[in-house]
């Protein structure tokens, strides 16, 4: 039996609806939930809605443009899916342990290391995504001298962080 999605996915895309359509959206939901958020006081709802639908549009125009970003948003989502799989790995370890998340922020050396971790891997999934147009080539990333200094300036900033304290 022939696998029946293969056929509906390419038909979707043929279609724009990768192209157009979802960039369209995710930036109308984003804008409009910053500028509820920030100016909701400021900004009537018809004048959130407006703002989001033309910068929105904006984005729809800039895909046309630019057909790259149904690959950035493939990759961020797909690599993003696996970084949170793994993070909820981690806290489900942590859980059997019997570390509970918000012990990790009550300790202020455990909540800074966790928020750079974070970070880390945030421009992991950044770097991912981005793919070859931030490092020219992919093969920079498997090199071993990326990564050594990539692990130097990791041990450059610990021992400023520790170094930084003790004064």
């Amino acid at each position: 039996m022939a696998e029946p999605f293969s056929p509906m996915i390419l038909g979707l895309q043929e279609l724009g609806i990768y192209l157009y359509l979802f960039p369209f959206l995710l930036t109308l939901a984003i804008v409009f939930g910053v500028l509820s958020y920030a100016l909701k006081e400021q900004l009537p709802t018809s004048a959130r809605g407006v703002i989001s639908i033309i910068i929105a549009f904006f984005v729809m125009l800039f895909s046309v443009w630019y057909p790259g970003i149904v690959v950035f948003f493939a990759n961020l989502f797909g690599f993003g899916l696996i970084a949170g799989s793994g993070l909820l790995l981690i806290v489900i370890l942590l859980a059997f342990m019997g570390i509970k998340p918000a012990d990790i922020a009550s300790n202020e050396k455990a909540k800074w290391t966790f928020t750079a971790a974070l970070i880390f891997i945030a421009l992991l999934i950044t770097a991912a995504a981005v793919g070859t147009a931030m490092f020219g080539t992919a093969a920079l990333l498997q090199t071993s001298e990326f990564w050594t200094i990539i692990f130097f300036v990791i041990i450059l900033a610990l021992v400023m962080l520790f170094f930084g304290k003790s004064g």
